[in-house]
């Protein structure tokens, strides 16, 4: 519990404390979006690489039809 009178003595100290505190929440809020975003991101790159695949090989197979 907040002890009022301690706080009345010392106020800089008790909102230096509440500013640590909030200040981590904020840290570790902010590494698990990132975390998030992050696998969300991976997911997208190996989708675009799959995708970039078929592409190339359609290509390819474009590239011989034209060449016969």
């Amino acid at each position: 519990m907040i002890d009022v009178k301690a706080m009345g003595k010392n106020p800089i100290q008790y909102l230096l404390g509440i500013c640590i505190v909030v200040i981590g929440y904020l840290y570790v809020d902010v590494k698990d979006t990132m975390q998030i975003q992050i696998d969300d991101l991976k997911e997208d790159v190996v989708r675009l690489q799959n995708d970039n695949k078929e592409l190339t090989d359609k290509y390819v197979e474009l590239a011989k039809s034209i060449n016969k």
